[in-house]
């Protein structure tokens, strides 16, 4: 019975519970991708990005600092999504069929921008003067982040995160109660956590590979994508991605306490099953 050692089951709510949490927590984190990128003019200076799977940030010098809103923004047709500043969706969009069309203009200047803070001076008039994007890069999917792997990374850990949510709900349910329904019970919640376990890994799996095979390189903003600017080889997975292997510990942890658990039950005389048998030659008689 779901009753028998219930403060295991009790357990294995708190540790699903957690690994629910920090899945949540890393959908809602803009720290997937940190990373930072300089001018290829030979100005020196370092910009900072760091980015989610929905928004970022962009600290951006010319020549002084201006920090912008990221938005994950994507080319479905295209299997291919940037991170833009633009306010309007529709006008992100234009810029981002535009890149991928090499159809770009050469002094955009971040004019309609959302900006988050800016250092400003006396000398305002060397801020507005953009710094060019070279019109001799041609622009490739190898510049942008994979849509398809954004769509599936994103609904593994919303799947991951649900599931963890719908097995710490029943957990707690069957401290108090014993469900007979396959779905509902004890049994079940080894299932769901399994499958929370895979949905969490799988996530990781396609982020890692898009990033060292893409991002490690290019960190999908119009400065890097254009060539004003490189980031090859200065972009790390932040704590939003790693937040996913503390999940993965407490979604394995919840099916260990389970199937102790199920040890515990085993051994205890108790809940060992007693099987009768008639013996063929006279039926009133049982075989223990």
């Amino acid at each position: 019975m779901a009753t028998v050692n219930r403060v295991y089951i009790l357990i294995a709510f708190i540790l699903s519970a957690i690994a629910s949490i920090f899945n949540f927590v890393s959908i809602g984190t803009e720290e997937w991708i940190t990373g930072s990128s300089v001018w290829l003019n030979g100005t020196g200076d370092v910009n900072y990005v760091h980015y989610g799977l929905f928004q970022g940030t962009y600290k951006r010098i010319v020549p002084f600092s201006t920090t912008y809103q990221l938005t994950m923004t994507c080319s479905f047709k295209n299997n291919i999504c940037a991170l833009l500043c633009e306010l309007d969706a529709e006008e992100r969009e234009a810029i981002l069929d535009s890149l991928i069309s090499n159809t770009y203009d050469p002094n955009y200047a971040y004019a309609n921008c959302a900006g988050i803070s800016k250092f400003t001076s006396g000398l305002r008039s060397f801020e507005s003067t953009p710094v060019r994007a070279n019109s001799d890069t041609y622009v490739t999917s190898k510049s942008f982040i994979n849509a398809g792997v954004w769509l599936s990374t994103l609904l593994f850990v919303v799947l991951a995160a649900l599931l963890g949510l719908w097995t710490s709900v029943l957990a707690l349910i069957n401290t108090v109660h014993n469900p007979y329904q396959y779905f509902l019970s004890v049994q079940s919640l080894f299932v769901y956590n399994g499958i929370a376990f895979v949905f969490t890994l799988l996530s990781m799996v396609l982020w890692g590979t898009m990033y060292n095979l893409l991002t490690f390189h290019n960190v999908s903003i119009y400065d890097t994508i254009v060539g004003s600017m490189s980031s090859d080889k200065t972009a790390y997975l932040g704590y939003s991605y790693w937040m996913g292997i503390t999940s993965l510990a407490h979604y394995a942890g919840s099916i260990a306490i389970l199937y102790y658990r199920e040890y515990l039950n085993e051994r205890d005389p108790k809940q060992q099953k007693v099987t009768l048998q008639t013996d063929a030659a006279d039926p009133s008689l049982f075989l223990f």
